[in-house]
């Protein structure tokens, strides 16, 4: 059962409502509303567990009901769809924020020179001014 908390902030500590940790299963990026930093959004492990037995009691579940009843009712359905629902509530009891893991880039030699071009300029002004010439909105001006 130590396993099924609140998620909280990893910075500050402060314990996200129930609500909101159930919108952000969805979510990649968590911000706390009083320190303002920044977590990671991660499910527990036990989940997966946990999605698995929802899955095989709901399916015990329906073959018991078809097998010893032989009539599907709302009763049934109400059965085999229980399973899911405890699921669907239970997973947000097992969010996790975590500190993001910064990656450094190793830093790079010097930065690479730019080709020249023939008027030295190291800009390619004749293309930028071909494709000038070639849009919607120049073509627009000579028609008027």
């Amino acid at each position: 059962m130590k396993k099924f908390r609140k998620a909280q902030c990893p910075h500050c500590g402060n314990k996200v409502g129930i609500f909101n940790t159930w919108v952000l299963k969805t979510q990649g990026e968590y911000k706390c509303p009083k320190c303002g930093g920044y977590a990671d959004i991660e499910l527990d492990s036990a989940v997966y567990l946990l999605a698995v037995f929802a899955a095989v009691l709901s399916a015990l579940f329906f073959v018991g009901q078809m097998l010893l009843v032989r009539v599907f009712n709302i009763f049934s359905l109400i059965l085999v769809l229980l399973p899911f629902v405890l699921f669907f509530v239970l997973s947000a009891f097992l969010v996790r924020l975590r500190k993001p893991v910064v990656r450094r880039r190793p830093p790079s030699g010097p930065p690479k020179p730019r080709p020249q071009t023939p008027d030295g300029s190291g800009e390619e002004n004749g293309k930028e001014k071909e494709n000038l010439e070639h849009t919607i909105v120049m073509d627009n001006f000579r028609k008027l």
